[in-house]
């Protein structure tokens, strides 16, 4: 799954590079195929792992908000003293925090991460307030969207994470049949955006409940992982390669649009089970599939610093120098933040995992 994993990343990375003419599949896709990916190991985590809710939120926390808080800080350094942003510019930070009611949901959202994703169905007036649009604006000369003011505007999704954490352990808990009604229930929510007057990528990419379908998608996947570990595990060596062309390959595919979304669903979904009985113990495949959370964070401020800096060079050798210095500093964040605190997460669920249990309590009621 690491390689996935990474290859999801990198969509991510060509699709908000100016310089670069080759993309793979969209990086908006690649961040919902994400969602699935996300909804498969938590469902194996709290099945394996977990039988303490409390720390299993603490750990999530701390697997996410360590490295987002560094990229805050470096991307607010970057910005403000060097006036380097691949989104924001200082005058619209200062509009922004102008008016205390968006200074409020810009503080709110930084600290706590979430309600981010609410912050795409908003424009700033000329007084810095928000106005609401479900429209989907772009950003213009005239024309100034909320999450524009946000230091690592990319960390939205990590708000839709966390309201998935949030369900994921009663979700886990969940029979076959209900998770499915969940799961239909769902893309109902998703569909339905074609009834309303919004702007349906909008709807269907930053409103949680018409995307938590995909987290439960995900869910369902790992269900099948008793059928994975029953066959040979050549079955997801065989199948790796062809994911990953398939990711390549994706915008010269016959099918476009909608359609193209829910095959690339389809794909994710079923082929997890069986890379990740493949993969789960080749662990240079999951060193590799560790820097894609940190290449993500760090990606639009090392594409704006190249932007910025980069002497005139031809676009090619701009997107390899691009690449270059977001596996880098994927690498740096990876060794310096996530590994440490890693190890930490895995020493607190050990200790957890040898506390005595309270008589007559079975780690099933705990999960």
């Amino acid at each position: 799954m690491g390689m996935v994993r990474i290859a999801l990343a990198l969509a991510v990375v060509l699709s908000h590079m100016p310089m670069a003419a080759t993309k793979i599949i969209g990086g908006g896709l690649a961040v919902q195929c994400f969602f699935i990916v996300s909804g498969f190991y938590m469902a194996v985590i709290l099945r394996e792992k977990y039988r303490d809710l409390g720390l299993f939120y603490s750990n999530r926390l701390l697997r996410l908000y360590p490295t987002y808080a560094v990229m805050c800080a470096v991307s607010a350094v970057a910005l403000f003293a060097f006036g380097v942003s691949g989104t924001a510019t200082r005058e619209l930070m200062a509009a922004a925090y102008a008016n205390p009611q968006t200074a409020l949901a810009l503080i709110a959202s930084h600290i706590t991460m979430l309600g981010q994703e609410a912050l795409f169905w908003f424009t700033l007036d000329g007084n810095g307030a928000l106005v609401f649009d479900a429209t989907g604006a772009t950003p213009n000369e005239t024309t100034t969207l909320a999450w524009q003011g946000l230091l690592v505007p990319q960390s939205w999704s990590l708000s839709m994470e966390l309201l998935f954490y949030a369900m994921a352990p009663f979700l886990a808990r969940l029979g076959l049949r209900a998770l499915v009604t969940v799961l239909i229930a769902g893309v109902a929510v998703r569909f339905s955006g074609y009834l309303l007057d919004v702007n349906y990528p909008l709807w269907a990419g930053r409103f949680f409940p018409a995307a938590l379908f995909l987290f439960v998608l995900g869910m369902l996947a790992e269900r099948a992982l008793p059928l994975a570990a029953k066959l040979p595990r050549t079955i997801g060596y065989a199948l790796a390669p062809v994911v990953l062309a398939l990711l390549a390959a994706w915008p010269l595919l016959p099918v476009t649009g909608e359609p193209s979304r829910w095959l690339a669903y389809a794909l994710i979904a079923a082929t997890a089970p069986f890379l990740f009985h493949a993969f789960a113990t080749v662990k240079l495949d999951r060193w590799i599939g560790e820097l894609s959370y940190p290449m993500y964070l760090s990606h639009i401020l090392v594409i704006a610093i190249v932007l910025a800096w980069a002497p005139p060079i031809p676009p090619w050798a701009a997107v390899a120098l691009t690449l270059a210095l977001a596996f880098l500093a994927a690498a740096a964040l990876y060794i310096a933040i996530d590994r440490p605190v890693d190890r930490w997460r895995q020493a607190r669920l050990a200790r957890a995992k040898a506390a005595p249990q309270p008589a007559g309590e079975p780690a099933s009621a705990r999960a």
